[in-house]
């Protein structure tokens, strides 16, 4: 993907490069977004995500909307 903002703790200040969700990381993060309303069962859309690749980080988050995300559960 790029370089965009990431919004966790370990990543804040310059902007950081995120990389398309794999198969697994795909359907954690389905249940990570079910809580916003645009994102809902039929909704969700794994290729309109991404995922941050700075080490120790699990966010993930919409490719056109930063605070549409989350953290991934611990062991991704």
């Amino acid at each position: 993907m790029g370089d965009v903002r990431c919004p966790n703790a370990t990543c804040k200040g310059a902007l950081r490069y995120f990389r398309d969700l794999r198969e697994d990381e795909a359907a954690a993060t389905r249940g990570v977004v079910s809580g916003y309303p645009g994102e809902r069962d039929e909704k969700f859309r794994p290729s309109a995500y991404h995922r941050c690749t700075t080490p120790g980080c699990r966010r993930v988050q919409r490719k056109d909307n930063w605070q549409v995300g989350g953290n991934l559960p611990e062991g991704f």
